[in-house]
């Protein structure tokens, strides 16, 4: 039976924190963030205020959890789903999942967002998204300049920015997903693509017949 215990003790470690942050965000929607107290949120979890801060120690900890986890849960369960799907269409689903939750709770979730600090991924190769990535590097659907993390990285980073972005921008608050959709979009592809694929998708102007010294019509 004791072998059994360690694994025991992660899974209620996952269920309480589960449980915790479950209770947050519906204090969250509530009270707001500044309204939900940890005191508050340590009874609605039923556990201590020393325990809650061993899982969260700070309100700020508890709102990464949520909008951080929610694009790392979209992103996760889009690589899990993808198959031999393309990559740019599935993100592309992503953009409008992210867009419409947002906008259900703008305000609120600009609040979170405000609370959120930056932190980088590390790499990791077993990553399902870095797979995903390095299967399209492989076939040349996206840029292949940076490792695949990397990418992975940077595209939280969009898709985050992006929705951002939107949601502070949707000044009309009429709940229309379209803008924020196209700002998620033109950061992915960004990323995707890299800067320099996407300007040599331009077309060079024509040399101007002035500025060629070769040009005869130049000559006197």
């Amino acid at each position: 039976m004791s072998s059994f215990q360690p694994g025991l003790r992660a899974e209620k470690r996952r269920r309480t924190h589960s449980e915790i942050l479950a209770n947050a965000i519906s204090l969250f929607r509530e009270r707001g963030l500044r309204g939900a107290r940890m005191s508050d949120i340590a009874r609605a979890s039923a556990v201590s205020p020393a325990t809650l801060f061993n899982y969260f120690p700070t309100k700020s900890a508890l709102a990464e959890a949520w909008v951080r986890g929610e694009v790392d849960l979209a992103l996760t369960t889009m690589a899990s789903e993808l198959g031999e799907r393309s990559l740019r269409s599935a993100l592309r689903g992503v953009c409008r999942q992210l867009a419409e939750s947002g906008l259900d709770e703008r305000q609120l979730r600009l609040e979170a967002w405000r609370e959120v600090g930056r932190a980088a991924l590390p790499p990791d190769d077993s990553d399902g998204l870095v797979q995903a990535l390095k299967r399209e590097q492989e076939r040349e659907r996206v840029r292949a300049d940076l490792p695949a993390w990397v990418l992975r990285e940077m595209l939280r980073e969009a898709l985050e920015g992006g929705l951002i972005d939107g949601l502070r921008t949707d000044e009309a608050g009429d709940g229309s997903a379209g803008e924020v959709v196209r700002r998620l979009r033109v950061r992915v592809d960004l990323v995707l693509d890299g800067a320099r694929k996407r300007n040599e998708r331009v077309a060079a102007p024509a040399a101007s017949p002035r500025a060629d010294p070769s040009n005869p019509s130049r000559r006197g």
